[in-house]
């Protein structure tokens, strides 16, 4: 019988922070991915667990060095998006504080998150392991990180939902649209409003999000796949791919070939 639903690295990662891969924090693919960083104190100091919750897009580089703990990194089709309400709380877990979330855990949630983490581990690590446990055993351990922060979710802000609806829009179309008008229209608030919204929450602007998102999966693209700058260019719906060489230089400081380049050598 044809082994099915395999899990996929490219959507899942899980690894102890004694065996971080190199360069993984510099990794731009890194940039699509919800990510838990989860540091472990020594049992017999009176110090408690703390995680980090970074959101896609927003590539915070803690130091990892000499820590325990570790990475669980997740792309949204492990949301369950059908359950809105769920996807919602995972977002609004994920974006608490703009940039990242950031909390301690006490005893007896180490405990039971450890619990999940071993069996999460061994299921990742199994030559039969499958996407669909893996995906049960993430959402249990959202859910018990959302218990714990319930307290943040008593009254739904209605501009974390519109930043939600935002990102979801904006990985839909980026691609073609890149105009404020098209956005705020679907979202049937003003440009301004939009924009207002997007820099409280996240700190930045609209055209500056887009702008991010493009350079992401061009980078993503550039690393990981043997596509000419031109037919990455084309691929993101710039006409002139000397226009998209202009741009990525502008935004980042330095040419796509030369990231190209430095990226092969790592």
């Amino acid at each position: 019988m044809k082994f099915i639903h395999q899990i996929d690295p490219s959507k899942f990662i899980f690894f102890e922070l004694c065996q971080c891969p190199d360069h993984y924090l510099h990794n731009p693919q890194r940039a699509g991915f919800f990510e838990i960083i989860w540091f472990q104190n020594d049992s017999d100091t009176k110090e408690n667990d703390h995680m980090f919750l970074i959101p896609p897009y927003r590539l915070e580089k803690p130091d990892l060095e000499g820590k325990e703990g570790c990475v669980i990194a997740f792309k949204r089709e492990y949301l369950e998006e059908d359950d809105k309400e769920y996807a919602l709380d995972v977002f609004n877990l994920f974006n608490m504080h703009g940039q990242y979330t950031r909390f301690s855990l006490d005893k007896e949630v180490t405990e039971t998150l450890q619990h999940l983490k071993i069996v999460m581990a061994k299921e990742y690590n199994h030559s039969m392991g499958t996407y669909l446990v893996l995906k049960s055993l993430l959402k249990v351990f959202l859910l018990h990180l959302i218990r714990i922060n319930q307290n943040y979710f008593l009254n739904q802000d209605i501009n974390q939902k519109r930043v939600y609806q935002f990102i979801m829009l904006m990985d839909e179309h980026y691609k073609t649209e890149r105009r404020s008008d098209f956005y705020s229209s679907k979202m049937g608030i003003s440009e301004k409003r939009i924009n207002q919204i997007l820099k409280d929450k996240m700190n930045k602007t609209l055209t500056q999000l887009l702008h991010k998102r493009v350079i992401l999966e061009a980078e993503r693209m550039l690393i990981s796949s043997d596509l000419t700058i031109k037919e990455i260019a084309f691929s993101l719906n710039f006409d002139d791919p000397a226009y998209f060489s202009r741009f990525y230089k502008k935004q980042t400081g330095q040419s796509p070939e030369d990231f190209k380049r430095h990226n092969a050598c790592l």
